[in-house]
């Protein structure tokens, strides 16, 4: 008879995010990966699929999260929820800000080298749905008249996305939560533009 799991599969993913946040793919080892998650390999490989599909696991926890809590406001919202959105990945507190940048971002500078599919798949589906909060958030500002209706709203979407990969990786960079602040006014001052014309 099968001996009881002692853990469920929703802890441990819990104790692997930060760490792969922090490290990246690459520079954890299984051992290191055993003593984080308390499994041994053959249970790493048994219940994820191994080093990769622990990962896999972290990256689409880390995910949902920021897509159920902190895009979330946009979806009704307006050009306030972006900016709120832009000024949370500074913010001292916030899950969405990090001296380590973001989990996704990482994920996309390391898969160049790791070339994984998967991992390809949900970055790129993270990407597209923050896009997708951004161009509705628009698009309601649009219904209201607080933004003009010649705005491309999807242009525009697309262009806050490539930067928020930018904020999050001077904050990276330097090691700092809050060093990508000076892009995130830049952007909110671009948005408030929008709001004039």
């Amino acid at each position: 008879m099968a001996r009881p799991k002692s853990y469920t599969v929703e802890d441990v993913t819990e104790k692997v995010v930060f760490a792969f946040w922090q490290h990246g793919y690459q520079a954890l080892g299984v051992r290191e990966l055993e003593q984080i998650t308390g499994l041994n390999q053959y249970a790493i490989r048994t219940e994820f699929g191994g080093k990769e599909g622990l990962y896999l696991a972290a990256l689409e926890m880390y995910c949902e999260r920021a897509v159920s809590e902190a895009m979330a406001p946009m979806k009704e919202g307006g050009v306030p929820e972006i900016a709120a959105f832009l000024r949370s990945l500074v913010r001292d507190g916030s899950m969405t800000s990090s001296k380590f940048g973001c989990l996704v971002v990482n994920t996309g500078i390391e898969n160049a080298r790791i070339n994984s599919p998967r991992l390809d798949a949900v970055v790129t589906d993270y990407w597209n749905t923050l896009a997708t909060h951004f161009a509705s958030s628009l698009r309601n500002a649009q219904r209201k008249g607080s933004i003009a209706a010649s705005v491309e709203t999807d242009i525009v979407a697309g262009g806050l996305v490539s930067g928020v990969m930018g904020i999050h990786t001077r904050n990276r960079i330097e090691g700092r939560h809050d060093a990508g602040a000076e892009l995130v006014d830049l952007l909110c001052s671009q948005l408030e533009v929008l709001e004039q014309t």
